[in-house]
């Protein structure tokens, strides 16, 4: 399935449940990625950053593309997870890992939309 297509399938509907992962910081030739077997979940992006927020808002960007209404999806993330609407400053992966360039704050958010 083209993402076009994929997108037009999926147009406006409402995502029923989703969780948010944070695998935290790793180095890029060890993160094992994260997927949606052995879960109740049928899609999952994963993002990266210098930072937790970072992370969720490269998360954010790729799941705006496959036609979510992520602005949506963020609030309830932040209010399921207790952030109160707002991410937490977390220190740089950069500030806590000079010497590591290939480190990365990882984050995973998976989903059901409604008609999964």
């Amino acid at each position: 399935m083209t993402i076009n297509s994929w997108k037009a399938k999926h147009n406006d509907e409402p995502v029923a449940d989703f969780e948010l992962i944070d695998h935290g910081i790793d180095y890029e030739q060890y993160f094992q990625g994260c997927g949606t077997g052995d879960t109740d979940y049928a899609n999952v992006v994963t993002g990266i950053g210098d930072t937790l927020a970072r992370a969720i808002d490269d998360c954010m960007e790729q799941i705006a593309e496959m036609g979510v209404d992520a602005d949506d999806l963020e609030d309830r993330i932040l209010k399921r997870e207790g952030m109160n609407g707002m991410i937490p400053t977390t220190i740089s992966v950069a500030e806590s890992h000079p010497d590591a360039h290939d480190a990365h704050h990882y984050v995973s958010i998976l989903w059901n939309w409604e008609n999964d």
